[in-house]
């Protein structure tokens, strides 16, 4: 089995393969800012506000504040390894250089599988923000999951995924709908809709945290791109401390805004759709239809991006043999394989019944992939303050993995089940690749 470092290319992030199309060069500190924003955001707080105020009530602001702290570190820990590494990569990347092959291909597949949950998270939203805005049962929302991820496995697929949407437009649009809305809520700003605070306790806050942390998910994609950034030493860290601040800056101003337009009761009764409720509340059908779009786009946008993204990540990867060579196969130019492979199991996964189990699951993976980049900056990097910081994510990371087992084992043992037998599935998948991969030499040998 090849054991060299991976090298995967810098632009697998459609904004800066369109950047590039464009023939504008290097990638400024706005323009890494805006497609780590984009790649948080994305169907993130669509997605999650319900779950949020489900387990943490009124401080449900409080769990996105955890979650933005911890990615807050895990983004210094990205930083100063690509620092070190000098050139783009990931954690696999900079897990093969620091002499940790085994490891570092085992997080590529667990990576993978993160992105594709992530995909899914994606398909999920637009299926029921779609199936709820055209007043369709929620049966209904499963076929619009999958149909959303058909459509862009057949645009990817006819090799136009990366200029399909205009990023900075779809970014730019998001954060205008959530700020208008959020906005109207603080202007109806009233204390009494929050008390009392701690209404569902500071455990709850906690496990909300974990539960959600898939929402800040995308800021870690400007590692690849560290090749195609100016002045990338400077940049990078930059871009991600700025963009983690704003992404965590808008999930608290939605979240706040939100509660000040409808009471909680709404919020987790409409879980899925939660941001329609409160669009409606502010500015009656018309904010209903706004936040509804706002939200289709989103998930649009982010699907897009997943798979235009993964797909060529996969791909590469399998170039270095450390996929299955299925991966490696493309189509005129396009790493078709990959492609429908994402679509077809992130559809399987958007149909599962409820979004908790998605974000848990999202989250998980997540969560165990930024331990294990905390971990590793823990350990290589100079200086007591550098490792401190990391190693304070990585007890965070590990912490909140915990928090998450135990929340599970509790009162969710089905998708602690589901969860455990999907890793031990790609663990098994994994040592079954590696096998066949020292057998064949030999075999062909004889």
């Amino acid at each position: 089995m090849n054991s060299g470092p991976l090298t995967p290319k810098a632009a697998f992030h459609p904004r800066t393969a369109a950047h590039r199309d464009k023939g504008l060069g290097k990638l400024r500190l706005r323009d890494a800012v805006a497609m780590a924003v984009g790649g948080m955001i994305g169907g993130g707080i669509f997605s999650v506000l319900g779950v949020t105020v489900a387990l943490a009530g009124h401080l449900a602001v409080g769990s996105f504040i955890i979650g933005g702290a911890i990615a807050m570190v895990t983004a210094h820990s990205f930083a100063a390894l690509s620092a070190r590494a000098g050139r783009s990569g990931g954690l696999f990347v900079y897990l093969h250089n620091a002499g940790y092959p085994r490891a570092g291909s085992y997080i590529s597949w667990l990576l993978m599988f993160g992105y594709l949950i992530a995909l899914a998270v994606y398909g999920f939203t637009f299926g029921h923000y779609a199936a709820h805005a055209f007043g369709l049962p929620g049966a209904f929302a499963n076929g619009f999951a999958v149909l959303i991820l058909l459509v862009f496995l057949g645009i990817n697929l006819r090799g136009v995924g990366a200029s399909a949407l205009s990023e900075d437009v779809v970014v730019l649009t998001k954060v205008a709908v959530l700020a208008l809305i959020s906005a109207i809520g603080f202007v109806h700003f009233s204390p009494e809709r929050l008390a009392p605070l701690d209404d569902k306790g500071l455990a709850g806050v906690i496990v909300a945290s974990a539960s959600i942390f898939v929402a800040y998910e995308g800021f870690e994609l400007l590692s690849y791109d560290y090749d195609d950034l100016v002045r990338p030493r400077r940049t990078l860290p930059r871009a991600l401390y700025l963009s983690v601040a704003i992404v965590t800056l808008v999930y608290v101003t939605v979240t706040v805004g939100s509660q000040m337009l409808v009471s909680d009761s709404v919020i987790v009764a409409q879980k899925e759709v939660a941001f329609a409720a409160a669009g409606q509340a502010a500015l009656g059908p018309a904010g209903y239809w706004i936040a509804s779009l706002g939200a289709l786009l989103a998930a649009s946008s982010a699907i897009n991006a997943t798979l235009f993204s993964t797909a060529r990540q996969m791909h590469e990867i399998a170039l270095a043999k450390e996929l299955p060579a299925a991966f490696a196969r493309s189509r005129a130019g396009l790493p078709a394989t990959a492609l429908v492979f994402l679509a077809v199991f992130g559809g399987a996964f958007a149909m599962l019944p409820d979004i908790t189990v998605l974000l848990t699951f999202g989250s998980a993976v997540f969560l165990a992939v930024f331990g294990a980049t905390n971990l590793l900056a823990a350990r290589v990097l100079p200086g007591f303050w550098p490792r401190l910081v990391s190693g304070t994510g990585f007890v965070a990371c590990l912490g909140a993995v915990a928090i998450l087992g135990i929340q599970l084992s509790l009162h969710d043992r089905a998708t602690l089940l589901l969860i455990g037998v999907s890793l031990a599935s790609i663990s098994a998948l994994r040592l079954a690749f590696v096998w066949h991969q020292h057998r064949g030499p030999r075999r062909g040998a004889a």
